[in-house]
């Protein structure tokens, strides 16, 4: 009975006892919070290679749209993605081992196979969640990138206005005959806009895509749409004027009835024709404005004019037509640009030759726009290239080219307004081409 007693009251007094309760707590507790604590490492880590697998499914299909976007064929541009899909995973194949993507095409925006599209999915297994998980956690990834190819078309009227409506606009009662064809790389509705009651001959007129043509309901030539217009970046600008070129002026008071007499040079005032004028052969550096306005007869024949700093051109006589004489002179406006082989006569290099041959007006690499016109009732003759990619060039008058020769524009901009008459014949070996860029995006 004694012995009942002691073990009775030695268990009072251990049920009193309060002394080792937290620790048995946190020792029940312990495995919860280490696994809670490992949990959020996890977390992490899955993050960390989400955002790695997704980095690098976005590269493969970047490189596999590069691969197709360069005319590459056949099953090249899978094999590129995936190489560029594991050449980005690092922690991913630590904890997933080899991962392989599943690479394909896409349709965007209405496209046939215009994307690339890269898909994969990894099972990761982690020290902690493991203890809590039964098997691995699935980490799946997708990206696409679209594509354009580059093209080349041809065309002598272009403009490069990108991200605008109206860049190309021939209004009503407008003429344009230009079958060398029509190109405005801009993607926006309305970029080509050309009036119900306009005249227009154009064999083929290329855009971006369908809503960015406006054109009227009798229009017979071929519409081409490429998207891949729209990554043209114009790389050819005027050149600088050398250090050794001469200043020189326009001065008309002591030309009475003769005629002047212009000089290659740099033009500091700019040239305003006031007179009868004649430029010899060679390159004229122009500041300000090239005025040939005047109601005068001008005539250059292997000349190209470099319009540096914004400088505006004025184009067209007002009523000199038909004063040329016949012969040489044709009208009141006679200009030809320099050929290849009159560039190395004059002492250019080969290259520069090469760059600028049939050119007769081109602009100086700068961002300011400037707004040029052709006006009047010209009866010119000019032949070449005008090169104004930040010029918008309005047309207000009859701009007939004489003879039916070729001359090309490419600007930022070209607007042929109400009444107005453009005229110009290139044949398909004349016209220029404009070589579009290809194109790459990540859409998702």
């Amino acid at each position: 009975m004694i012995m009942a007693g002691k073990l009775h009251h030695l268990m009072n007094r251990l049920a009193r006892c309060r002394s080792g309760n937290a620790m048995m707590l946190t020792a029940v507790a312990l495995p919860a919070l280490v696994g809670a604590a490992g949990y959020s490492v996890d977390t992490a880590q899955w993050y960390m290679i989400q955002r790695e697998m997704q980095h690098a499914a976005d590269q493969g299909a970047i490189a596999g749209a590069w691969t197709l976007a360069y005319k590459d064929s056949g099953s090249t541009y899978t094999g590129r993605a995936a190489r560029e899909f594991a050449n980005n995973l690092g922690m991913t194949t630590r904890y997933a081992g080899t991962v392989s993507p599943t690479v394909g095409r896409g349709n965007f925006q209405g496209g046939t196979n215009n994307s690339v599209t890269v898909a994969a999915s990894a099972t990761v297994t982690l020290p902690f969640s493991r203890l809590l998980m039964t098997g691995g956690t699935r980490i799946a990834v997708s990206s696409e990138a679209a594509y354009a190819a580059g093209t080349v078309h041809k065309a002598c009227l272009r403009t490069l206005r990108k991200d605008a409506a109206g860049t190309f606009q021939v209004g009503n009662g407008a003429t344009v005959i230009a079958n060398c064809g029509v190109i405005a790389i801009s993607c926006e509705p309305g970029a080509i806009n050309i009036g119900d009651n306009a005249t227009i001959e154009i064999a083929t007129i290329t855009a971006c895509n369908n809503d960015a043509v406006d054109l009227p309901p009798g229009f017979t030539g071929q519409l081409v749409l490429d998207s891949s217009i729209g990554n043209y970046v114009n790389e050819l600008f005027g050149p600088e004027p050398p250090a050794t070129e001469p200043p020189r002026s326009v001065d008309c008071k002591n030309v009475k009835k003769g005629t002047l007499a212009l000089q290659p040079g740099v033009y500091d005032g700019g040239i305003k024709i006031g007179c009868n004028t004649t430029f010899a052969p060679g390159i004229y550096y122009v500041k300000t404005e090239l005025d040939l306005t005047h109601n005068a007869v001008v005539a250059g024949y292997g000349v190209m004019f470099v319009l540096l700093d914004g400088a505006v051109l004025k184009m067209g006589g007002s009523g000199a037509n038909d004063t040329g004489g016949g012969g040489t002179i044709k009208s009141s406006l006679n200009l030809t640009p320099p050929t290849y082989s009159k560039l190395i006569e004059l002492g250019y290099s080969d290259t520069f030759a090469r760059k600028y041959e049939n050119i007769l007006i081109i602009a100086d690499d700068t961002e300011t726009e400037t707004d040029h016109v052709v006006n009047g009732n010209a009866n010119m003759h000019i032949q070449g290239k005008l090169h104004l990619p930040k010029g918008n060039i309005k047309v207000n008058g009859n701009a007939q080219a004489a003879d039916g020769v070729c001359f090309q524009i490419t600007s930022y901009t070209l607007n042929v307004t109400g009444g107005a008459y453009l005229y110009t014949l290139c044949s398909q070996e004349e016209t220029q081409a404009l070589e579009a860029k290809p194109g790459v995006r990540l859409i998702s």
